[in-house]
């Protein structure tokens, strides 16, 4: 059976009634600008979130207080950035889910080479070649222990079992060596086959290994100058401004907003001597976010996320589904006794469509997205069927968000 999701007859047309936009396509949208004064207003209810998933209905939410959130949990010192360590080695004993190209060959009379073994005929098989890489956060130390990914690079099918010689992580384009990743590995995955089939389970070319930290990565100290940045991890001017009150009605004069995005504070003179201490009071206080209204979809798992802040006006729409059938029955055919024919299978396909739906289905404008939950799960409509419907609503102007795409 195939089902073709959401599928309409395709008018390329397009009326424009008035302050009214009439559209055809994948689903039938009549929208207006507004809602109509004599419509009935739904009672607002407290702003939620809403979410779906592939396949299931939209998830119901109950009202729930307005929460403030940690400064820290909101924002990252500018100087506390990541750095990426990548390398290449080489993993041992693999059994049949090696390598046996010639590539992984060579590396391994390398590898011995490098021990001072001198072996030109390598039995090939057993090994893989393998990136190696790591993200390693501020303010780790020599000695410290994190855990990396390894991933095969040539057409080794398994990992499982397989043990990480020695390898030297780099930070790249300099090349410096700062970390060395190195032992038996984890596999979240396996594959086993035998000559009529195989069975694969998650990514059995991937897995984790311990990494230990050999050189300390020098990142830009926050208490070296006078001031430090706030980075906000959702971008927001209104949120931004929130930050730069908060630490103000506490330490006034202490920070300023430069953009959505960063939060300038200015080290008090009291704190001179011990700025950490200054840094970890800004970090607990607590203030209200905000964020801009919304829409994202994804068409590959069919989930649709919807912000606290998304409206919608009022429009009526309109959607079929489309379901064909294909049944394939083959026919043998038998020649008659002690004659030359031969037997032959002949393919016999039928093929079966059948549309649902067509009513049409008023959307009312809602005033907040409880509503706007409450509204969908009463017109039934399922989430895939939905995502058409709101990008076309986007494009009448009638979705008072942005929606992503992804």
């Amino acid at each position: 059976m195939i089902r073709v999701g959401t599928v309409l007859r395709q008018f390329a047309l397009t009326l424009l009634v008035g302050c009214g936009m009439i559209c055809f396509g994948g689903s039938i949208c009549f929208g207006q600008a507004a809602a109509n004064p004599a419509d009935p207003v739904p009672i607002p209810n407290p702003p939620q979130s809403l979410s779906s998933g592939a396949g299931g209905s939209l998830a119901r939410s109950t009202s729930a207080p307005i929460i403030k959130h940690r400064i820290k949990d909101i924002t990252r010192l500018s100087s506390d950035r990541t750095n990426r360590l990548s390398g290449l080695g080489l993993v041992l004993g693999l059994g049949d889910g090696g390598s046996k190209s010639a590539d992984t060959a060579q590396a391994l009379r390398n590898y011995y080479k490098n021990n001072e073994i001198i072996i030109e005929d390598v039995a090939k098989g057993g090994a893989a070649l393998v990136t190696v890489s790591l993200d390693v956060p501020a303010n780790y130390r020599p000695g410290e222990k994190l855990i990396g990914t390894v991933a095969a690079s040539d057409e080794s099918t398994s990992l499982y079992g397989g043990v990480l010689v020695s390898t030297i992580l780099r930070v790249y384009p300099d090349g410096e060596g700062y970390a060395v990743a190195s032992g038996p590995l984890t596999v979240g995955g396996f594959s086993v086959g035998g000559l009529g089939a195989s069975v694969t389970k998650n990514h059995p070319t991937k897995a984790k290994v311990s990494v230990q930290i050999e050189r300390k990565l020098q990142n830009e100290s926050p208490f070296s100058s006078k001031t430090f940045d706030l980075l906000l991890l959702n971008k927001d001017r209104s949120t931004a401004v929130a930050i730069e009150e908060a630490i103000n009605a506490v330490f006034p004069g202490a920070s300023k907003g430069l953009d959505s995005g960063v939060v300038q504070v200015c080290f008090p003179a009291e704190f001179e001597k011990n700025k950490l201490k200054f840094v970890s009071q800004i970090e607990r206080l607590k203030v209200l976010t905000d964020s801009r209204a919304v829409v994202v979809i994804n068409e590959s798992t069919g989930s649709i996320v919807i912000g606290k802040h998304v409206k919608l006006s009022t429009f009526t729409f309109g959607y079929e589904d489309l379901i064909v059938t294909v049944n394939e029955t083959p026919i043998v055919s038998q020649p008659g006794p002690f004659s030359d024919g031969k037997t032959e299978v002949l393919e016999r396909t039928e093929i079966t469509a059948t549309e649902s739906g067509g009513d049409y289905k008023l959307m009312a404008e809602q005033p907040t997205v409880q509503d706007l939950q409450n509204l969908l799960n009463q017109l039934g409509v399922p989430p895939r069927d939905l995502i058409p419907i709101l990008e076309q609503a986007a494009r009448l102007g009638a979705l008072q968000a942005e929606l992503v795409l992804e």
